[in-house]
């Protein structure tokens, strides 16, 4: 039973009944919709196939966030020219009496995925001038990045609102947040969706990397998207700052996803270049709860076998991590009962740990142990049950739960027995509440199959 979870994200290559099927055998416990690359028309029809096709994986929507972009004709930019543009030109809408919306003398620009590096001169009203640092050949259409402003003003477009909406109505488990810059970015879509959905703040600008601590204080998980982020801030420090966002969402108790460019071979290839396995298994070194595949999934040659690729992976390594336990150590007051029952497992070599839960909330406080064995939560809800798919190494099964103590339990280990994950001379531990079915857990049991 693998710990570290595989989101994968649909497209073209795989949006299908069949392809969406093969995915879950292969091992994606999450699905990704990209709003991206999805309008707000099509997104519910995608929400009502992954229902239909995987009843039991988790939905994320990923709304687009403001995706700025060069919109006049193609040019040349020559290093050490000067250009002048209007913000229009580079998707940056000033209609809410922001004026710059946070843009300064002296910001850089980058465009292109970064290879073009401009700064700006000199700011008159909606134009400004730009000395060029870095030219090249701008296409229309490319991407613009602006790591050194913090842009005013909402984060949302009108088609974000819409897909917000439409995943709310449509009760998927998780929407992911594009370029958040502050813990109140998190906050507002939070109020838009409600507290039943999952909210995850992605890393790829360098004020959030700034801001890590307060925003996964807000969040329910966060994403190192290395993409932009790669963009934003230096290179060389994407790994470090992966890292850090993996143990920051370590240290509170909230999920984590790497993300981007995973297994970017297997887009066109059918195996994984050696240093993208290296970095699969950096990630799970760090102790991501999920590893996410993009592009692989969405348009690749073979999105099934990319899976695969990246199970095998995630699989060999977590046989050589031993994850401290940070969560503990910065909460002992929230984690007692949970980090005893991952302290007792691991002793005794359990199988795997029984957690039993109304909300799933313990199944993710054990999660957020690290536990060196799997976590098969119990829960009433599907809801609940298909959210509890990210956390690393929780294996959801839906069982209604017996007021009366023992029967729940006896009910749980026969549900696990029945399906074959429990066998005889097993020995498992199992962590539930004795006081009431809506109380957190406060019991821990050693239990052997005979």
């Amino acid at each position: 039973m693998r710990l570290t979870k595989i989101v994968a994200t649909l497209g073209p290559a795989s949006l299908s009944f069949d392809g969406i099927q093969s995915l879950v055998a292969a091992g994606v416990s999450v699905f990704r919709l990209n709003c991206s690359h999805l309008s707000t028309q099509d997104l519910p029809k995608a929400i009502s196939l992954v229902r239909e096709a995987a009843p039991h994986t988790g939905i994320m929507v990923d709304i687009q966030g403001p995706k700025l972009r060069f919109a006049p004709m193609s040019l040349d930019l020559e290093t050490g020219s000067n250009v002048s543009f209007k913000l229009s030109d580079l998707g940056i809408e000033s209609s809410q009496g922001d004026g710059s919306r946070g843009l300064a003398i002296g910001h850089r620009i980058l465009m292109d995925d970064g290879r073009i590096e401009t700064v700006v001169e000199d700011i008159t009203g909606n134009e400004f001038s730009l000395r060029v640092v870095r030219g090249g050949y701008l296409q229309q259409g490319k991407g613009v990045n602006l790591p050194d402003t913090e842009v005013r003003g909402s984060v949302l477009s009108q088609k974000d609102l819409d897909d917000l909406t439409v995943a709310r109505d449509l009760g998927v488990e998780i929407v992911a947040v594009s370029f958040v810059q502050t813990p109140n970015d998190v906050i507002s879509i939070r109020e838009l969706v409600g507290e039943d959905i999952m909210v995850f703040a992605k890393i790829e600008r360098p004020q959030a990397l700034a801001r890590i601590d307060e925003i996964c204080a807000v969040s329910d998980g966060v994403m190192a998207a290395r993409g932009d982020l790669g963009v934003e801030t230096p290179y060389e420090s994407v790994p470090d700052a992966q890292s850090r966002i993996a143990l920051s969402a370590l240290r509170q108790g909230v999920v984590s996803i790497c993300a981007t460019e995973m297994l970017e071979s297997m887009t066109t290839s059918s195996r994984p270049t050696r240093a993208e396995v290296a970095d699969v298994s950096g990630a799970v070194r760090d102790g991501f709860d999920a590893v996410m595949l993009s592009g692989e999934t969405a348009v690749g040659l073979n999105p099934s076998e990319a899976v695969r690729a990246m199970a095998r992976i995630c699989q060999e390594s977590e046989k050589h991590v031993s994850m401290p336990n940070y969560f503990a150590d910065e909460n002992p007051g929230a984690a007692a009962v949970t980090a005893a029952a991952s302290a007792l497992a691991k002793r005794t070599s359990a199988k795997f740990i029984l957690s039993i839960s109304l909300s799933g909330f313990s199944a993710r406080l054990m999660a957020s142990c690290r536990p060196s064995c799997p976590i098969v939560a119990i829960t009433p809800s599907d809801d609940r049950s298909r959210q509890l798919n990210v956390n690393r190494g929780v294996y959801p099964l839906v069982l209604e739960r017996d007021r009366n103590f023992t029967s729940a339990v006896t009910s749980a280990i026969k549900l696990t027995k029945d399906i074959g994950m429990l066998q005889s001379g097993d020995e498992i531990v199992v962590c539930a509440s004795r006081l009431h079915p809506r109380s957190d857990a406060d019991t821990i049991l050693l239990h052997r199959e005979p």
